[in-house]
């Protein structure tokens, strides 16, 4: 091997590194994350598909909530999407007025990172949210990703769940049981009625 040769491979092999090390808290990241998806020995693509009553009892959280905020930031562990919400009620757990997440994914300085499972948030929509405990840099997760999200919105009617299966696991009982296969809303109050009765939870005042 020639003299130049080999000092270009060793530059090679020296940029390597430096990459490696300045990428490694973005990987920490996904690995987390990869981590949340392989639990109970399931491949990478396969997010473990709660029940309603698993998905309410394993929850440390739960709440209404409206998105005030998503926005892309920095963190030791990577680019992560921070989501703030108000609490319009909550449900289980201690939950005060406001609720921030951390979760991987966003576009920061012209670095994207998309991590597919990750629910992601409007300023303005309103949320049902069933969340973990906090993780290593104290942020809650949606139990099951997008499984603990449900959706709200409303209507004439009043505030309305949406409801569909293979997206959310749905509670028993006819009053939110679909007909068919297709989305389906239920009374906003009846759902959160429902939850606190599987949690054995008291009702708390909505904001």
């Amino acid at each position: 091997m020639g003299t130049e040769s080999y000092w270009l491979r060793l530059r090679y092999t020296a940029l390597v590194v430096h990459l490696f090390y300045a990428e490694l808290s973005m990987w920490r990241a996904l690995m987390f994350t990869v981590g949340i998806l392989v639990s109970a020995g399931l491949p990478a693509t396969t997010v473990v598909q709660f029940s309603f009553d698993s998905l309410c009892e394993t929850s440390a959280k739960v709440a209404h909530v409206a998105c005030i905020e998503s926005e892309p930031v920095k963190t030791a562990e990577g680019i992560r999407m921070r989501t703030r919400f108000r609490v319009m009620e909550g449900v289980k757990g201690e939950v005060g007025e406001e609720i921030e997440i951390l979760l991987p994914g966003g576009q920061l300085d012209g670095r994207r990172v998309y991590v597919a499972g990750i629910p992601s948030f409007t300023p303005g929509r309103e949320t049902v949210l069933f969340l973990s405990g906090p993780d290593g840099i104290g942020s809650p997760w949606p139990v099951g990703l997008g499984q603990g999200c449900y959706r709200v919105t409303s209507s004439e009617k009043g505030r309305r769940v949406h409801l569909q299966h293979g997206t959310n696991p749905i509670p028993d009982g006819a009053l939110h049981k679909p007909a068919s296969e297709g989305p389906y809303q239920v009374d906003l109050k009846a759902f959160l009625r429902t939850i606190r009765e599987t949690t054995g939870v008291t009702a708390s005042s909505e904001k």
